[in-house]
């Protein structure tokens, strides 16, 4: 086993490999409390693996995910200076997303936390909310039909519960 000799905190850490500079930036948790975004100033590239998709929903219930934190790590990410992310799952929108992409998809968080905590305020979380909550600004998005129904669940957690 080899015992890590670099950390990451809130400032960042860079690296030069092959005379590259590569910034690794913890965002804060997220879709777990784990993730890095990596960062090529000179290439104003970020790649970021599961809590960035590009025109696609998050992963079915958002497993390990930390709702409110997700926001901010969506904030602090689009405060780099890039131009291309590389997502660590490509969607069939194409292998490389925006920032656009990036504010849609705060955008879908947003349009769903407010559906769901609706439904949570009339008593309807958890299956009656799976049912009725239709978002369809995206529908054509990956995985909208196999996945909204887990965002939901995990947004009825979030709101039933009071996780403010």
């Amino acid at each position: 086993m080899v015992i890590p000799d670099l950390t990451v905190d809130d400032q960042g850490t860079a690296l030069t490999l092959g005379g590259t500079r590569l910034e690794l930036h913890f965002v804060g948790r997220n879709h777990s409390d784990n993730s890095l975004v990596m960062f090529l100033p000179k290439e104003k590239i970020v790649f970021a693996v599961d809590f960035l998709p590009v025109q696609g929903l998050p992963f079915r219930a958002m497993p390990d995910s930390y709702i409110r934190e997700w926001f901010q790590s969506i904030d602090k990410t689009s405060q780099l200076d890039w131009n291309t992310l590389i997502p660590g799952h490509p969607s069939r929108q194409g292998p490389t997303g925006t920032k656009e992409d990036v504010r849609a998809l705060k955008e879908y968080m947003t349009d769903l936390s407010n559906a769901v905590r609706q439904a949570a305020a009339e008593g309807k979380c958890f299956d009656q909310a799976m049912k009725e909550i239709k978002l369809p600004k995206y529908e054509k998005w990956a995985a909208y039909n196999e996945f909204l129904p887990g965002n939901i669940e995990r947004m009825c957690f979030y709101w039933r519960n009071g996780w403010e």
